[in-house]
């Protein structure tokens, strides 16, 4: 029998099951969307992806590079100023190491050297004095004495020299080692030329000026050397045991400048007679010392050695920055740590050849314990018979000018310092001195404009020096000035259209002076 009502149900739960809202949200889930792009599109999108990038490539790789240097040239500030504190504070000299990429420039004529990798630095690391070198034992004594140059009239004035016997001081007398047998040794690096001492516990201050190894007579009051020479010494009998059968006395002769006097005591200069009328004795016997020393008595000595390696990590520069030393000196002398301007030390003659196996040293600049520098250490080169070029020796100079390091890139680096007086524009009239095997200048030579690829760092406004004041010790940061218009630095230097008129290595000093805005104060800029 039918049931209305169960038919009505069963019409309700089939509509349910049927309606269209279900069945559009089962073709839902059993149809996946798609999305794409066609290949026009993907062409068009990355031509202009590639165009975007191609316009801002180079200001982003001109914008990191600008970072770079502005962080390393603090980096490097922050290493002068870390060093100066550390000298404040410890009390003693400290320092900061300028290291040169690399040390050998080769052998030979100069035109087959190579310079560039030795003008700049990409490490710096610290230094602090030693304790004064009293000698190798407690009561360990120098000798005033006197030399005696011999000549066909024997009219000579004695010459005042130090004798340190080598039981004294072993050190001295293995840096009197010549440079000509072999490189720099740890002696040489500890104590060479420019080296300063003091004798008899006074505060009067003697520089090294030459060191040689000799041997004296105990048994004798003069004692010839090589090359003619005579010196005039006591029997030296302390420096040797009593029962000694050997009269022979090694030692250490130093030659010295006398270049600093007591505040507390008036100066007293040498006084020297000669042997036209005396014998060599009575010539030493009437003569005067310098600093009123007592000649051929032994006295206590402090010698004041080089730097040695402080126990801090080293600093290393960012990316392709460096130190440009090629350009890095004093006012007086801007070009005086390039490796160049060492080796050709006078431009008007030819270089002499350098031998092999020798290395150029580092730059070294110390703090004295008031914060004001206590000196800078660079090289001088040693010349030999030949003449060839023997090696290399650190010299001390206290400077009197501002000291002004460069921090530029590798790229802006120039290869031949002459060639700086060429940039932007070659100054007409100057003479570049070119001698036989001197090292090549940049093509086109003068007197051509320099054509460079990179602007150099001392003309390249991006890059910055880094002064240090002598007196206050005061480090100072400041971005490289632009070049001045060549009728400026023509009217300023007063420099000559005749050939001739100016050196190369003098206008090139005048570009980097005005690089620094320290020599005009901006007036040329």
């Amino acid at each position: 029998m039918h049931d209305p009502v169960k038919s009505i149900r069963l019409t309700a739960r089939q509509s349910r099951s049927y309606s269209p809202a279900r069945k559009s949200n089962v073709s839902r889930d059993r149809v996946p969307v798609e999305f794409g792009f066609t290949l026009v599109e993907l062409l068009v999108a990355l031509t202009i992806a590639s165009a975007l990038t191609a316009i801002a490539l180079p200001t982003l790789k001109d914008s990191m590079r600008q970072n770079s240097l502005s962080r390393a040239a603090s980096l490097v500030k922050g290493a002068f100023i870390n060093a100066r504190s550390q000298a404040i504070r410890t009390g003693r000299p400290f320092g900061i190491v300028i290291e040169r990429r690399r040390h050998s420039i080769g052998n030979g004529t100069a035109d087959t050297l190579d310079f560039f990798a030795a003008n700049y630095s990409s490490r710096l690391y610290y230094v602090q004095s030693p304790l004064e070198y009293r000698g190798d034992y407690q009561d360990a004594v120098i000798y005033p004495i006197f030399e005696d140059t011999i000549n066909s009239s024997d009219t000579d004035n004695l010459a005042p020299r130090f004798f340190v016997p080598r039981e004294s001081a072993g050190l001295l007398y293995a840096a009197s080692t010549p440079l000509t047998f072999g490189n720099a040794t740890a002696a040489t690096n500890l104590i060479g030329t420019r080296t300063k001492f003091s004798v008899g516990g006074t505060d009067y201050v003697f520089e090294i000026s030459a060191l040689e190894k000799v041997t004296l007579d105990r048994s004798n009051s003069a004692t010839g050397i090589a090359g003619g020479r005579t010196l005039i010494h006591p029997q030296v009998e302390q420096v040797v045991p009593t029962n000694a059968s050997n009269r022979l006395v090694d030692g250490t002769l130093v030659s010295f400048n006398y270049i600093d006097f007591s505040p507390r005591n008036a100066q007293t200069s040498g006084r020297y007679a000669n042997t036209q009328s005396l014998t060599r004795e009575e010539a030493a016997s009437v003569s005067v010392f310098p600093a009123g020393l007592a000649a051929f008595q032994p006295l206590p000595f402090k010698f004041r050695s080089n730097p040695i390696k402080a126990p801090l990590a080293p600093v290393t520069m960012i990316g392709k920055t460096v130190v440009d030393l090629s350009v890095s000196g004093s006012v007086r002398a801007p070009v005086a740590f390039n490796a160049q301007a060492i080796v050709d030390a006078d431009p008007s003659s030819t270089i002499p050849s350098l031998v092999a196996d020798q290395r150029l040293n580092d730059v070294i600049v110390m703090f004295a314990a008031d914060g004001q520098l206590d000196g800078i250490y660079s090289d001088q080169r040693v010349v030999g018979s030949g003449p060839v070029i023997s090696g290399f020796q650190y010299q001390r100079f206290d400077p009197a000018t501002t000291i002004s390091f460069n921090v530029g890139f590798v790229d802006g680096v120039v290869n031949n310092v002459d060639d700086i007086a060429r940039f932007p524009e070659s100054v007409p009239g100057t003479d570049y001195q070119i001698n036989a095997n001197d090292p090549p200048l940049e093509t086109p030579g003068p007197t051509a404009a320099l054509q460079v690829k990179k602007t150099p760092n001392f003309a390249n406004t991006d890059c910055a020096w880094i002064h240090i004041q002598p007196l206050s010790g005061n480090i100072t940061l400041q971005t490289v000035a632009s070049q001045p218009g060549l009728a400026r630095m023509q009217a300023y230097y007063g420099y000559n259209a005749a050939p001739g008129s100016q050196f190369a290595r003098g206008v090139a000093s005048d570009r980097i002076r005005q690089s620094r805005r320290l020599a005009t104060g901006g007036a040329v800029q």
